[in-house]
This record gives structure tokens, C-alpha cells and sequence, in this order.
């Protein structure tokens, strides 16, 4: 943030001598008014990259009847959210001010989400009320190609990020906690989903060596993230209320670690991880606000 601050108290002490302070009030809030409308395009982008994997969890929650009026309530919630975004960037949205999308590149990669999106929603519909028969053709679809959905989204957000950087809000340091920090968010749900496949007997294998994956990169980039990381280009976070919740996110994580390595758990573990998932949710998503909306991280 130093060179934003250094080129805000240039254009102050020139305006000043100009004796146009209001020109300069104009100028700052118009550069503060669009760093914020990309920061918010970038992390809609990068909360629909977990609602791929919420969405699927939700979905394979309902079919197996675990608490399925709320994972239903979630599913439609989540649904709308992710669908709201890709209309906004080609609509544009007054209320989060955003601007309908021209540029080629961007429009090319949210094509392709919309491509898959529309085939995808439509099987995630089927979900959406209580029906006598399992909508099975469905539920295979949704197993198979959340993970296609989740690298378009990716594709996205890195593409975002790529085009809207500001040279005059460049904090690289920053910019990588983020990413790692919303990574985490999306892995809570990916890790959870992979394992309760395993569960109930879902492409074991293959869920097994998804799971192996997700769980080194939750458990890398969560200690990354508190004790820093060099070879990951992570550095600790020191701001104590941030650096609070990803303790707590450890400790949990520590709790529920042997659940996700066992090759079979119990109902009662199951039900124990799927409480714990939900809070490691919670705390990733608090924890990337935060980040978003501080200087000290």
C-alpha cells in the first residue's frame, strides 16, 4: 500500500498548491471507489471457486439423507450466489457496482463457466425439492465434473486478478496471503466432500488420491499462513486477530487430521467432521474478509 499512499500525498501537496482541493478529494475517491469494485470482482470470483465444492458436498449430503433440509436450504442459497455473479459480470450490477464485462479475455473464460454452469445447474435443480426417486443421473454428473467447474472458476479469478491489478495498490505479499487464504476456504469443502465419498464407498480410489492432495495443501497452507513459509512464498501473519482464527482453524484441524487419514471412520466421526467443517468454513471466510479489509495482516 506504500506507493499508493506516496502518490496520494504527491497529488495532495500539487493540488494544494493549486489551491484545488476539491479536485483532489474527487481524484482519491475515485481511485479508492475502484480499487474497492476489483477487489470485490476478485473475491465474488474466488467465493464461487468454493461454492463448486459446497454445492457438490451439499448435493451428496442431501442424496445420502444427512441432515438434508439444511444442506437443501445451503444448496439453493449457495446456488443463487454463484448464478448472481455470473450474471452481474455480464449485466453489470448497480448494487455492487459493477460495471457490465467488455474485456475479450474475460468474456471468453466466463463463457465457458456458462457453458458448463447451465448444463451443471440443471442437474443441481433436480435437488432442490424433496422427490420420491434419487435424481441419480444427476448426482453422477455433479460427482464428476464439480472439479471442471472449479478450474474454469480458477481460470477466472486468476485471469481477474491478472487484468485488474493496480499498479498503485501492488502489495505482492498481500496479494499471495489472500490467495492462499481463499484457497483454504475452498479446500474445507473440497476435503469434506472427497472424504464422505469415501464414506459411503464412491470411487474410493479415486476420491483417496484427491483427498491425499487436498489435505497436504490445507495442512501446507494453513501453517504457511501462521508460521510463514519461504519455499511457498508465505509470509506469517502477524495481525493477533487474524493470526487468532487461524490458530483456532489449527486446532481443529489437529482434532478432526486422523478422521481424514484413516482409511474408515465411524458414523459418530463422520458426524463429528461434518461439524467441524462447517466451522473451518466459517473461520476461512472470516479470515479472507479480514485480510480483504485490512493493512496490517
Amino acid at each position: 500500500m506504500k506507493k499508493s499512499y506516496l502518490l496520494i500525498i504527491l497529488l495532495s501537496l500539487v493540488l494544494n498548491a493549486q489551491g484545488n482541493q476539491s479536485e483532489l478529494n474527487k481524484i482519491i475517491n475515485n481511485m479508492f471507489q475502484e480499487a474497492s469494485q476489483k477487489r470485490d470482482i476478485i473475491a465474488m470470483s474466488a467465493h464461487n471457486k468454493m461454492l463448486s465444492q459446497k454445492i457438490s458436498k451439499d448435493v451428496v449430503m442431501i442424496v445420502n439423507g444427512i441432515d438434508v433440509e439444511d444442506y437443501r436450504y445451503d444448496l439453493i442459497r449457495s446456488t443463487q450466489i454463484f448464478n448472481d455473479f455470473l450474471l452481474a459480470m455480464y449485466k453489470g450490477d448497480k448494487q455492487h457496482s459493477i460495471l457490465k464485462t467488455t474485456d475479450s479475455d474475460i468474456l471468453q473464460e466466463l463463457n465457458e463457466i456458462k457453458e458448463e454452469w447451465k448444463i451443471f445447474c440443471k442437474h443441481v435443480l433436480k435437488f432442490y425439492k424433496k422427490e420420491d426417486a434419487v435424481a441419480m443421473e444427476s448426482y453422477k454428473y455433479i460427482i464428476e465434473n464439480n472439479e471442471k467447474l472449479l478450474r474454469l472458476s480458477h481460470k477466472l479469478t486468476q485471469t481477474l486478478k491478472s487484468k485488474n491489478h493496480l499498479n498503485t495498490n501492488t502489495n505482492k505479499v498481500r496479494e499471495h496471503t489472500l490467495k492462499i487464504a481463499d484457497r483454504q476456504k475452498m479446500l474445507t469443502q473440497k476435503m469434506f466432500k472427497e472424504k464422505f465419498l469415501i464414506y459411503i464407498g464412491e470411487d474410493v480410489e479415486r476420491n483417496s488420491i484427491r483427498l491425499r492432495g487436498s489435505l497436504i495443501l490445507f495442512k501446507n497452507g494453513l501453517k504457511g499462513l501462521i508460521y510463514g513459509d519461504e519455499k511457498r512464498g508465505l509470509t506469517a501473519v502477524t495481525n493477533p486477530k487474524i493470526k487468532q482464527k487461524l490458530e483456532r482453524m489449527w486446532r481443529l484441524y489437529k482434532k478432526v487430521k486422523q478422521f481424514y487419514i484413516k482409511s474408515s471412520v465411524s458414523k459418530k466421526e463422520m458426524k463429528q467432521l461434518a461439524i467441524i467443517e462447517k466451522q473451518l468454513l466459517k473461520y476461512s471466510t472470516e479470515i479472507v474478509s479480514m485480510i480483504e479489509n485490512t493493512l496490517e495482516y
